[in-house]
């Protein structure tokens, strides 16, 4: 997901990348519960009739479930910020607040959309400015990252044109 904040009497803008997220922390709690509770009923029912080896299997099986429901719900919480202001790019990754931050110049940055020569693989977008290539988008689909390199272009444009 992709939020753009522009403000038109600046060149200031602001982009916010989100994934897409299907499940909330709460129901993914509540879909993982769910499970736990009708797995050990199962389980503890077919121990009672003397089928002792499901009960540990059926532990470890909702175990795995819920790393990776964990390991999912943190990564759909990951947040990157594009800040373009006048004469600089910054772009800040992380959860709850920026783990990473990177700041480029304006004036020579350019946008990239690289694509893979294998169709299976996705593309990847890139901000690129002395040398240094910073790649943002990485948990968007196709069509989301395309519209994004054509709005940062768009964006770095005003800078090139205003200073000529």
């Amino acid at each position: 997901m992709v939020d753009i904040q522009q403000h038109a009497d600046t060149l200031q803008c602001r982009f916010v990348l989100r994934p897409n997220r299907s499940l909330s922390w709460r129901g993914s709690l509540l879909f993982y519960f769910s499970l736990l509770i009708i797995s050990s009923g199962i389980a503890i029912g077919l121990t009672l009739l003397g089928f002792w080896p499901v009960l540990p299997f059926a532990g470890l099986e909702m175990l795995a479930l819920g790393i990776g429901l964990y390991v999912v719900a943190c990564r759909c919480y990951e947040c990157e910020v594009i800040s373009i202001n006048g004469d600089s790019i910054r772009i800040e990754r992380g959860r709850d607040y920026p783990r990473e931050q990177w700041t480029l110049g304006r004036m020579w940055a350019r946008v990239v959309l690289e694509r893979c020569p294998r169709a299976w693989y996705p593309s990847r977008l890139l901000i690129r400015s002395h040398g240094r290539s910073v790649e943002v988008g990485r948990f968007l689909d196709e069509e989301e990252r395309q519209r994004l390199a054509d709005e940062l272009t768009r964006s770095l444009r005003p800078a090139l044109v205003g200073n000529l």
